[in-house]
């Protein structure tokens, strides 16, 4: 999805106007996004749909054709591809399959093959892999 930003004296507050040849999940999924300001997500428990505040997200796994929400306590299912929690706010994607949020690590790991496991305060576990490791140091100013 193509992002433009202008700035202009004009504006009294922002707007965001979307220009699409058709409406799909992406399109809807920006909307709401900007609508909300990203501060909460929804997912499903078994029958119920729960809202969770982002603060409250630590990772976000793409695991057995299923997108997880893992809290402090929880696990919840997505009906969202992993790719649409990438552009969250002090969220970052460390592996194909793992987002995190960056508020909520604990402490880095390095491992072999130049890889490292992040753990997060609630004691999850992941790897950072090779191809997400420069933005990882550019983000810890290493």
């Amino acid at each position: 999805m193509k992002v433009e930003i202008k700035q202009t004296p004009e504006a009294v507050e922002p707007r965001a106007v979307i220009y699409c040849s058709e409406i799909d999940d992406r399109v809807l999924s920006a909307a709401e996004l900007l609508q909300r300001g990203g501060d909460v997500v929804t997912a499903y428990d078994s029958e119920s749909i729960v809202v969770i505040k982002r603060k409250d997200l630590f990772m976000i796994r793409a695991e057995e054709g299923r997108t997880r929400l893992c809290t402090e306590k929880a696990v919840y299912d997505s009906a969202k591809p992993l790719r649409e929690f990438e552009s969250l706010p002090g969220f970052m994607r460390i592996s194909k399959f793992c987002i995190i949020n960056l508020a909520e690590i604990k402490c880095f790991d390095p491992m072999f093959s130049g890889a490292m496991q992040v753990t997060l305060k609630n004691g999850m576990k992941d790897i950072i892999s090779r191809k997400y490791m420069p933005e990882m140091k550019r983000y810890l100013g290493l």
